[in-house]
């Protein structure tokens, strides 16, 4: 190799090795920036902070509950207003309730089915199924109607498809609900 030619072989050599380590510092930072969002949004719905409970604890151990409130907050993981006893006055036009169900199992993609029941003699009231929008998790977040005032008792069950047509149901917890005038 003559010199003139070993100038733009040493040029465009630090020029690719720039290229290369910019680019590179670019995929580390971009994969690192994606694996953070990632684990946020994994982490968030399957433990919210504080722990599986939102008790403060620490602990990421998820237990069997189901919480009533007015909102989401602004997590996405914990209610506002949380209750068991509604007023159709305060919940105004929309009637609606939001819910939080944590699941110890893993809901692996199950949709939620909740039974809403008057608390006396059990009979039924309402039913809704709630497809689970992740294959993975602890928790569910979505909302329901009451309108007539009463004393329920809401059943919440983990629904996998074991048939065409046919879900298999596992309990995970029952909760009062109590709406008033």
């Amino acid at each position: 190799m003559d010199s003139a030619e070993a100038v733009p072989m040493a040029h465009l050599k630090r020029r690719f090795a720039s290229l290369f380590a910019g680019s590179l510092r670019a995929r580390l930072l971009g994969i690192a920036a994606l694996a953070s969002a990632t684990v946020t949004a994994c982490s968030l719905p399957a433990f919210p902070p504080g722990g599986g409970t939102g008790t403060g604890t620490g602990t990421n151990v998820a237990t069997d509950s189901l919480h009533f409130g007015t909102a989401i907050g602004a997590n996405g993981v914990e209610l506002v207003g949380e209750s068991s006893a509604f007023s159709i006055t305060a919940l105004g036009t929309t009637g609606q309730i939001y819910f939080r169900l944590e699941s110890a199992q893993d809901m692996g993609g199950r949709a939620a089915r909740l039974y809403i029941n008057y608390a006396a003699g059990d009979a039924p009231y309402w039913q809704k199924d709630y497809p689970n929008p992740q294959s993975y998790g602890h928790i569910l977040l979505s909302s329901f109607r009451v309108t007539d005032v009463g004393s329920y008792t809401v059943h919440a069950y983990l629904v996998g498809q074991v048939g065409p047509d046919i879900g298999m149901e596992t309990h995970v917890i029952d909760a009062p609900l109590t709406i008033t005038q």
